[in-house]
């Protein structure tokens, strides 16, 4: 069942904890994907600024040796010192090639070529051809012959004051630049990379670069907006797709180079650890629902089965059976509600005893009249226009002398149950028996009044086929014959209980009541009466076989009768 219990309480506490937990747990991964994103880009740039001093100092380092190098050349005497500081700058970190060299004498500008094109400049003495750079130039990428890597070549015309010209060449592998970047503590799975303001690849960290020149080349989006950005930017951070990005990247330009380190880095790696704690806080948030889950069912399972247990005591109870009683264990809300239903059934089981008791005196209408209207329990009545019937065996009290006690009450009760099962069918409260004789009013407050009075001769005359029908099944040996008189009235009575507080009887009270019993004393043996008010409510749906006048007892003025034979047929 959808909407049992147990469901109830996991749609209205499980999924409001379920909402909370997504939204704490979205809430928190995106401020801590901002907060490590912000983290790893600081560290980046401090880092990056680091590698890019260090490799500034590297060349510097290198370069202040070229210059001492071409000052010893000017010196008397200097090719030892000359040569010294060529042995210092050979054994340098990324020196691959030192070379001095006279030119030619006709050679009037040196032309330094490289794979990719011609970067050289016009030799002026004492400057670089360092063309990037100031005084620097630079040519880049050139295989070095004999070298497996890229290399810068520097060159410096050395010789002043018309002496001798030399030519001093140092190549200097790119990779050596790298070595700072990979002492920095790059994250597991990050490369990086050395390029120029155009992208080409100067050195990179990664193998599976081998052979590329520039950047974007193998259209990896990521790359190209790197490309792009270096262009207006000196330092910068990317993130690639996905969520958490498959790549980010970060670049930083040296100054004095202009040339950019670029670090690639894994976004799962740099996210590694809310990565980490989104699993582990979905695993916690499972485990919390699933405590949740396995508290409700072992809470509304207990709770469940003592509803059903009470539902299904009250089912029994609605059938009629009082005599269910559930256990009272527990001080909780479930065990006070087991008390109150054990309460409840006690005291229906005396209503019912009350009403089963009540109803062998009252007639059954008039009790649930009572039991449904409060306000009826209170003494006194109302008036009301209803029609009287009462009936009376003609000659039982000389019948009864011949008969035994208990053949007279027994007699009795089998006609007066074969009589109250007609006046039941049509809805007449029987106000009370007499002897023999019977009390019954048809309520006008129902229905109308005509209606009734019409209810009322029809159940006269069908207690007069009843009372045929019992006599020929022989009720009695010693009765052969039984003959019943009815008399029927309309008029205004008061309705309501009569009696005291303790002790009160429901009934009609009225000169009518009166009325009806001497109307009925006219009637003979086997008919029915009827008194004039009666006849005019409903005189075209009757058919009379005696119509006469009559003085009854206690009543000064004749009454017009008329004795009925039957209901019109179209009725």
């Amino acid at each position: 069942m959808i909407f049992s219990l147990q469901r109830r309480f996991l749609l209205l506490l499980l999924l409001p904890v379920a909402l909370v937990l997504i939204i704490v747990g979205v809430t928190g991964w995106m401020y801590a994907r901002s907060f490590l994103l912000s983290q790893w880009i600081e560290n980046t740039r401090v880092k990056l600024e680091k590698v890019g001093h260090q490799v500034t100092m590297q060349l510097n380092e290198k370069l202040d040796l070229i210059n001492l190098i071409a000052k010893a050349n000017d010196l008397p005497n200097g090719g030892v010192t000359q040569a010294f500081l060529i042995q210092q700058l050979t054994e340098k970190d990324g020196v691959r090639f030192v070379d001095v060299e006279v030119p030619d004498p006709w050679e009037e500008n040196v032309q330094i070529t490289t794979e990719s094109g011609s970067f050289g400049s016009g030799v002026v003495e004492g400057l670089y051809t360092m063309e990037l750079c100031g005084d620097f130039g630079f040519c880049a990428p050139m295989m070095d012959p004999g070298a497996l890597d890229r290399s810068l070549r520097i060159v410096k015309i050395l010789g002043k004051h018309g002496g001798p010209l030399k030519r001093l060449t140092v190549r200097i592998s790119f990779d050596s630049f790298l070595n700072p970047i990979r002492s920095m503590g790059l994250i597991p799975g990050s490369s990086a990379c050395l390029v120029t303001s155009t992208g080409q690849f100067l050195a990179h960290t990664d193998k599976s670069m081998a052979g590329r020149k520039r950047m974007g080349d193998n259209d990896d989006p990521l790359e190209k907006r790197v490309l792009e950005a270096i262009r207006h930017n000196a330092f910068g951070t990317l993130l690639g797709s996905g969520h958490p990005p498959a790549q980010v990247a970060g670049f930083y330009k040296i100054p004095s180079l202009n040339w950019y380190i670029v670090v690639f880095s894994s976004g799962r790696e740099v996210l590694a650890p809310i990565v980490n704690s989104r699993f582990y806080y979905t695993l916690a948030g499972l485990i919390c629902l699933a405590v949740i889950l396995l508290l409700i069912r072992a809470t509304t399972r207990s709770v469940g089965r003592s509803i059903a247990e009470i539902s299904a005591a009250a089912g029994k109870v609605e059938a009629g059976d009082y005599t269910v009683r559930l256990p009272e264990d527990g001080e909780d809300e479930i065990g006070q509600l087991r008390r109150s239903f054990n309460k409840m059934t006690e005291g229906l089981k005396q209503r019912e005893m009350i009403e089963q008791t009540f109803g062998r005196y009252v007639d059954r209408k008039v009790a649930e009249e009572l039991m449904s209207r409060p306000e009826a329990l209170r003494l006194g009545g109302e008036k009301r226009t209803v029609t009287i019937m009462m009936s009376d065996i003609r000659e039982f009290t000389s019948m009864s002398e011949k008969l035994e006690p208990e053949e007279v009450i027994k007699l009795l009760n089998r006609y007066f149950a074969r009589m109250i099962a007609v006046i039941e069918r049509y809805r007449g409260i029987i106000v009370d028996f007499y002897g023999d004789s019977i009390l019954v009013f048809f309520n006008g407050i129902e229905t109308e009044v005509t209606e009734r009075a019409m209810d009322a001769v029809r159940c006269a005359l069908e207690m007069q086929h009843e009372l045929k029908r019992f006599v020929t099944e022989k009720v009695s040996e010693n009765v052969s014959v039984l003959h019943m008189g009815i008399g029927v009235h309309t008029g205004e009575v008061i309705v309501g209980n009569i009696g005291t507080e303790s002790r009160a009887k429901y009934g009609i009270v009225g000169a009518d009541v009166n009325l009806t019993d001497r109307i009925q004393a006219t009637a003979s043996a086997g008919k029915v009466v009827i008194s004039e008010k009666t006849y005019e409510l409903i005189s075209e749906k009757l058919q009379v076989s005696l119509e006469f006048n009559a003085c009854l007892k206690g009543v000064e003025d004749q009454k017009q009768l008329y004795e009925i034979e039957a209901i019109n047929s179209e009725h």
